[in-house]
């Protein structure tokens, strides 16, 4: 029943052979509300994306790659990380993990919906330490993840610029807290029994995380079969998050195979004019 209330109003219109994105509620009774963003495709596509949102300044809360994916043919769900105004990582709020509930009940609801025989998910920095997360927990086809962060109750603790999303999360910031949250995607990576997900994770050495959220974690993939790690380095790329748009056309060139039921293996990638000669031949 639920999965029928989640869809019951959901119309799609359409403007010449473009179809139009709608912005829908998920109410789940007394629960936080999810906020989502629905584009079915325009051709016969057989693929769903899902979006995961990053933080975004000065608005944190927006959708994520509107713009850019509406000609993909592609179904697309945007999910929105808004929950009393501030982002929730996906997951909780007060550690109440009612959110990360609903999110998942979304997302197989969708799935469920659609019947595509594809699923993949994408996301940038916050986006994409939960596209990594809800890929993983749901075995979805493909995942592209850039720049997650692992150590999530870290980011987001006293000191950080989101500590006040991180008391939202928490209710109070403690320790105990703090390493509940930091061991949630390691441990989702780590532990679940299905690694058949094709793994893209971008990443670059002049993020100023990549020391202490990627290099760290790179070892729980090793028994992951189909996992794809691509390193930038650029005069053009400096900082944490432009990584993302650094390599936007690798992304949507994945995008487009995943459409067509092709999810390349990449291995260990460098790209970017900043490796030397040795660094380069990995």
């Amino acid at each position: 029943m639920l999965r029928l209330f989640l869809f019951k109003t959901v119309h799609f219109t359409r403007s010449l052979n473009r179809p139009m994105m709608e912005d829908l509620i998920f109410n789940r009774g007394n629960k936080l509300p999810i906020h989502y963003r629905f584009k079915k495709s325009a051709g016969d596509g057989d693929h769903l994306l899902i979006v995961m949102s990053g933080f975004n300044i000065p608005d944190p809360t927006i959708y994520d790659c509107s713009n850019v994916l509406t000609h993909c043919d592609s179904h697309i769900l945007w999910i929105k990380d808004d929950f009393n105004g501030l982002p929730a990582y996906y997951l909780c709020n007060n550690m109440s993990f009612d959110i990360e509930s609903g999110v998942s009940l979304l997302i197989s609801g969708v799935i469920d919906y659609l019947k595509c025989g594809r699923v993949s998910i994408v996301g940038g920095s916050k986006g994409g330490s939960m596209a990594l997360y809800y890929g993983i927990k749901h075995n979805l086809n493909n995942i592209i993840t850039a720049v997650p962060q692992f150590n999530i109750g870290s980011y987001v603790a006293h000191g950080s610029y989101w500590e006040h999303v991180g008391k939202q999360m928490m209710g109070t910031i403690t320790e105990t807290n703090i390493a509940h949250l930091n061991a949630k995607l390691p441990y989702m990576v780590e532990q679940t029994k299905q690694k058949n997900s094709h793994i893209y994770l971008f990443t670059s050495p002049v993020d100023e995380q990549y020391l202490s959220e990627i290099v760290p974690h790179l070892p729980l993939f090793s028994h992951y079969e189909h996992f794809n790690l691509i390193e930038s380095k650029s005069r053009l790329l400096t900082q944490h998050n432009q990584v993302m748009g650094f390599n936007l056309k690798l992304i949507l060139a994945l995008i487009y195979q995943f459409e067509n039921g092709i999810s390349p293996a990449w291995g260990h990638v460098r790209n970017g004019n900043g490796w030397d000669n040795k660094e380069a031949g990995v």
